[in-house]
């Protein structure tokens, strides 16, 4: 495979974790995580292992709040560190029913490492999200970072 199919494939994968959101098959959607994945919530939650993942998910879907909500998102970069791990960068959110558009205080961005199998699929092997907040005024004026 190119580097583009390649990317194709990432992005495949991502899209299906994504989609899990819609059938609340998280069961379904972890053949996409190594066994052993590192998953960092946006507020720094560290959950080990793919059935960690899976429990997790499954019972805050379940709660009222979070029913029918989406994952929504869209990779940005993909950078190769070898022909069998790849780094990834996105940014995205969890849109609540009763939203039309995900306000932009709850946008994210966040890190994960792919890694190829021995079947050559790609799996993500860690996650981790981060809430994208603005600096304020005087952390801006302290650090003389003008963004």
């Amino acid at each position: 495979m190119d580097q583009v199919q390649e990317i194709d494939a990432i992005k495949q994968a991502n899209n299906a974790i994504y989609h899990s959101f819609r059938t609340l098959d998280f069961r379904g959607a972890s053949v996409y995580l190594t066994e052993d994945c590192d998953y960092i919530t946006f507020n720094g939650m560290h959950l080990k292992g793919r059935e960690e993942y899976i429990r997790l998910h499954e019972q805050m879907m379940r709660n009222f709040m979070f029913r029918g909500a989406r994952l929504q998102g869209e990779i940005e970069q993909v950078r190769f560190l070898s022909d069998h791990v790849a780094l990834v960068v996105a940014k995205g959110a969890l849109r609540f029913r009763w939203q039309k558009k995900v306000p932009d205080s709850r946008q994210s961005v966040n890190t994960t490492v792919w890694m190829k199998n021995q079947e050559g699929q790609w799996q993500m092997s860690a996650f981790h999200n981060c809430r994208i907040k603005k600096m304020s005024r005087l952390a801006r004026w302290i650090t003389g970072i003008t963004k």
